[in-house]
């Protein structure tokens, strides 16, 4: 039995893979800003190149792979390492900074992303983009 997709669950999905594109496109210099807190110009630039192909209207799922490691650093799983660079700039970010905040704000923005676009990779769905 072949299973059926659930239209409305599809839509969803499509529906929050494009507000995520959208966020890029207006809102990417808080994603770059909240990767150089936390990891320095290396993220900083993986940060840029996904923000860069978003606004160029490019597709999102072809840079998974950066924006899963984006999505890592910023729910701070590079920290375990205590003597890594991104450990040390996360100790040396106070809690009550309001760019802390927007790092948390971009984490939350970039994992309703990624989960959107997953799940429309497992159901066949690629080359998510929107219209320029």
């Amino acid at each position: 039995m072949k299973h059926i997709p659930d239209i409305r669950a599809l839509l969803r999905h499509m529906n929050k893979a494009s507000d995520f594109m959208r966020w890029l496109r207006a809102d990417g210099d808080s994603l770059v800003a909240a990767a150089e807190l936390l990891g320095g110009r290396k993220w900083a630039a993986r940060a840029r190149a996904v923000v860069e192909a978003a606004k160029a209207g490019k597709d999102l799922a072809a840079r998974r792979y950066e924006l899963q490691e984006l999505n890592r650093l910023l729910r701070l799983e590079f920290t375990s390492d205590i003597k890594s660079v991104e450990a040390r700039r996360f100790a040396a970010v106070h809690p009550d900074d309001p760019r802390a905040c927007d790092a948390r704000n971009c984490a939350e923005a970039l994992g309703r992303g990624l989960r959107a676009l997953e799940a429309l990779r497992l159901a066949g769905i690629v080359g998510i983009r929107e219209a320029v």
